[in-house]
């Protein structure tokens, strides 16, 4: 049994490394099978088929995912929807998600509410805390961040073609470039934070430069 777990786990734990690296497309029974060093008829046993894989990884994904919000780790006046999953280090959850955002999921679906959940959460705490401007329609201004970030992460290419920064890596937060994104965000969307917060902000994104 411990056997069967662990070769299923190699399954879709290659697959997930090749799909963040090529997307879906680029997923093949060959291809998983020499990744994860086992026989591809495996694939067919475990899962029943390549379509039962994908949902697999999906589904991995979102559980990953969960688990980091629910270890605690927030989000932030960054406008980072994603940074439970960036300050988690973990390889390629977010390459995964650049490359599946865009495609019909029902399981990413579920994932997406969840990201959009967490925000709303947390803007309305930094409504409380005098960081983010009140709204009358909190819920949609989370939509629409999660959306830009999302937006942002699956062009990624443009992204690092234009702006030097590539949002897929786990460490990308402690790049210089990456403060620049940041402070382009800020620039963006100035409107959603408080004067003063913005100048905080601004501030600490200046003192991490400096150290960076």
């Amino acid at each position: 049994m411990d056997d069967d777990r662990t070769a299923r786990a190699r399954l879709r734990d290659a697959a997930i490394e090749i799909i963040a690296n090529g997307g879906s497309d680029s997923l093949t029974a060959r291809g998983v099978a020499e990744r994860a060093g086992l026989s591809a008829g495996l694939i067919r046993h475990h899962f029943g088929s390549m379509g039962d894989l994908l949902t697999a990884c999906d589904e991995h994904i979102a559980r990953t995912i969960k688990r980091l919000k629910t270890d605690g780790i927030r989000g932030s006046a960054s406008f980072d929807a994603l940074s439970v999953i960036r300050q988690s280090n973990h390889p390629h959850l977010l390459g995964y998600l650049a490359m599946r955002v865009s495609e019909d999921s029902p399981v990413l679906d579920r994932l997406i509410d969840l990201i959009v959940d967490d925000a709303t959460v947390y803007l309305a705490d930094g409504v409380e805390q005098g960081i983010f401007t009140p709204t009358a329609q909190p819920r949609r201004r989370a939509v629409m961040l999660t959306i830009f970030t999302l937006g942002a992460l699956a062009l990624h290419r443009h992204l690092e073609r234009l702006l030097d920064v590539d949002l897929r890596a786990v460490d990308a937060h402690s790049d210089r470039r990456f403060i620049g994104y940041l402070r382009a965000q800020m620039d963006v969307l100035a409107g959603v934070v408080t004067p003063d917060a913005a100048s905080r902000y601004r501030s600490l994104l200046d003192d991490l430069e400096e150290q960076s």
